[in-house]
């Protein structure tokens, strides 16, 4: 009695393996820029070695590849988790959980070896195609998707070839062609579809907060802590005014607010109870729409003081935007959920450099926090006493202390010295050197040693107007801190830096710091045609987040009521799309049979083209003679030219009257045909030089 044995699994073709390894390298490098460069590096590394290991001869190739036991990359994979979660600190995120897959799809891919392995991997490689989506929506990522979205469609081509095809060379690019050919057909449909399928008023899903620490304003301040955020060209919101824009100097951002100092650090406070939007009082309104970046904090930034509550701009026209954040006593947004993802909402502001303060309880909490100083500073004190002296009424005394810092020889820059002890005091009284944040802190600790509630306010000041689109860029170099003063039952901005550097106010940071300072490229005030460039290519990305990304069910509903779409049915917009869809299907179909007609004519086209020239020639063709017979007989003629007869008449007659293989492979082999038929009869000279030759 036999024993049936299973048949071993089919090997990867070399082809397969190139087309799996290419698909995984055009998927990881758009991620690499998210993860850690060890993770990406080693990632990278192991897809390369097994495509270098694929051009060995056979046998030494699997000589290799048997030598990387299953349970040695088993422990690749644990020694990797390992690490991640020493890097990270934590291993059930995001970010670690992303650069395991990047890992883990490289490690599959080295022990790959049958069709099945090949499957697997093409799984992997779609959600890594997915994951550069979790960090930016931006137009780059799209484009970036597009080399990873063709080469999966060719993958899984070459995994699971068609009838006929299986087992016949393949090269390389046919199945690439066939994927773009397939994305271009199919981009119509995803057009129809982007503007009539209805869109949810809410994201359909969202991942949580990772824990890792982000670019962007903290919720403490430090000196040097600001000027380090300065030094970073990365957009922090960009905002389109419907209106005119502000100049600069009334371009005040407002964020989070240090009430408590402990000498060395500015904390804000953690009562929150809500706030009351200040009155115009006959201050200009502007309006606004920011679309800030993730930062994964809880702030809202609005200009100067917020009329009214932030409004999501995916909400219905009769929606309230008290949702999406708080208003605190001090003026700051708070938004209710992290700012995890971009993030638009539309604002309106009063252009104003005061506002009431509370009244009450309320207001003694405000005075007893903004008056607590803590021990240190004697020189800092004793100073403040004695302006107090020279001036008792307190606007007075704090424009004195603005008129003695733009009086002395202060310097404006990026690069203070490190001060530990009494740090205020060495910044007032001996290195005089400092940033934003020095001149705000040592600003408000005067102000407190003299009786004045005060405190510091974080944020951007400025923006650039971007001159290929008309909106403001805000971005990290623009961070910037001032104070606000309790002084006749308002609280007052004051912004010292402004007296020390007023260029920073009207210029920015390029226009206020020295020239041997490290400004950042996109800071700097002299535009060369890099920062050009970078300027043209941030509106069209800002164009594709307002108009694709930013898409949502509002924008839908109003472009429906401009096309009038809106006073159909549910039932009739499905038909309309239904047949839409079936309209473009029967053109793809027509012009697949145009092509094929075309074909076959251009066989012929050939073919009586050929028997006009030998006819010219002297050699006319016969009513009773077929393709192969007229060949045969004009290559008796001519010997010279025996061989391009012979492929002529065999491929002609194939064309015309032979059936080629199966339908499947029918379309490619009859390409095939009439590509050599082509090539055979443009061999033959003219007419002319056909009758000397056969005179000869």
């Amino acid at each position: 009695m036999s024993r049936r044995h299973n048949a071993p699994p089919a090997a990867l073709t070399a082809i397969q393996v190139k087309c799996l390894g290419a698909l995984l390298l055009a998927v990881q490098l758009p991620q690499a820029f998210y993860i850690p460069a060890w993770a990406a590096a080693f990632g990278l590394l192991l897809v390369v070695l097994r495509l270098v290991i694929e051009r060995r001869a056979s046998a030494e190739r699997n000589r290799l590849l048997q030598r990387v036991p299953s349970y040695g990359l088993a422990l690749v994979a644990l020694a990797t988790t390992f690490v991640l979660r020493q890097d990270f600190g934590y291993f059930f995120g995001r970010d670690p959980c992303v650069a395991f897959l990047f890992i883990l799809a490289a490690i599959k891919f080295i022990e790959a070896r049958s069709p099945r392995d090949g499957t697997l991997l093409v799984c992997l490689a779609s959600f890594l195609m997915v994951t550069p989506f979790f960090y930016s929506q931006s137009l780059f990522a799209a484009v970036a998707t597009l080399p990873g979205l063709l080469l999966l469609a060719a993958s899984l081509q070459l995994l699971a070839p068609p009838a006929g095809i299986a087992g016949r060379k393949i090269r390389f690019r046919d199945p690439l062609r066939r994927a773009a050919r397939l994305l271009m057909e199919g981009i119509p449909l995803a057009l129809l579809l982007f503007v009539l399928f209805p869109r949810l008023s809410a994201p359909l899903w969202g991942l949580p907060s990772d824990l890792a620490a982000r670019s962007g304003l903290s919720n403490s301040m430090r000196p040097g802590m600001i000027s380090e955020l300065s030094l970073s060209d990365a957009v922090a919101f960009r905002v389109d005014f419907l209106g005119s824009v502000p100049p600069p100097q009334q371009r005040y951002w407002r964020g989070p607010v240090f009430t408590h100092f402990d000498g060395s650090e500015w904390t804000g406070t953690q009562r929150w109870p809500t706030g009351r939007f200040v009155p115009a009082n006959g201050a200009p309104t502007v309006l606004y729409t920011v679309t800030l970046e993730p930062h994964y904090k809880t702030s809202l930034f609005a200009l100067d003081l917020p009329a009214g509550p932030p409004k999501a701009t995916d909400q219905a026209p009769e929606g309230v935007g008290l949702d999406l954040a708080i208003l605190t006593p001090d003026q700051q947004l708070i938004a209710r959920n992290v700012v995890s993802q971009p993030l638009r909402y539309d604002q309106a502001s009063f252009i104003r450099s005061s506002y009431p303060a509370a009244l009450g309880a309320q207001l003694r909490a405000e005075r007893s926090d903004a008056l607590d100083l803590p021990p240190g500073s004697p020189r800092a004190r004793a100073f403040a006493v004695e302006l107090r002296a020279a001036y008792p009424d307190d606007a007075a005394l704090a424009t004195a202390i603005l008129a003695w810092f733009r009086t002395q020889p202060f310097f404006y820059t990026l690069a203070p010295p490190l001060l530990e002890d009494d740090a205020t005091d060495r910044f007032l009284f001996e290195s005089r050197r400092g940033f934003c944040e020095h001149y705000a802190g040592a600003f408000v600790v005067l102000l407190r040693a003299a009786g004045i509630p005060a405190r510091v306010v974080t944020g951007y000041q400025g923006g650039e107007i971007n001159p290929n689109g008309g909106y403001l860029i805000v971005r990290q170099s623009d961070a910037h801190a001032w104070s606000e003063a309790l002084i006749g039952g308002q609280w007052r901005r004051f912004d010292p830096t402004a007296a020390v550097a007023p260029s920073r106010i009207e210029l920015g940071l390029g226009g206020a710091l020295p020239a041997d300072d490290r400004v950042p490229l996109l800071a700097r005030v002299n535009e060369g045609w890099f920062k050009g460039m970078q300027l043209a290519w941030d509106a069209l990305n800002h164009d594709w987040r307002r108009h694709v990304i930013g898409f949502n069910f509002v924008q839908q509903q109003s472009l429906w009521r401009h096309w009038q779409i809106d006073r159909w049915a549910a039932w009739q917009m499905v038909l309309a799309g239904s047949l839409l869809t079936a309209a473009w299907a029967a053109a793809l179909l027509l012009w697949f049979a145009l092509r094929h007609y075309q074909r076959d004519d251009r066989a012929a086209t050939l073919w009586n083209g050929l028997c006009k020239r030998l006819a010219r020639a002297g050699m006319p063709r016969e009513p009773h003679e077929g393709p192969v017979a007229y060949a045969a007989r004009a290559a008796a003629r001519w010997p010279g030219f025996g061989a391009a007869f012979a492929v002529i008449g065999e491929s002609y007659a194939a064309l015309r009257y032979g059936r080629l293989g199966t339908a499947t492979e029918l379309r490619a082999e009859r390409a095939r045909t009439l590509e050599r038929l082509d090539h055979a009869i443009a061999v033959l000279p003219r007419p002319r030089a056909l009758r000397e030759s056969a005179g000869s």
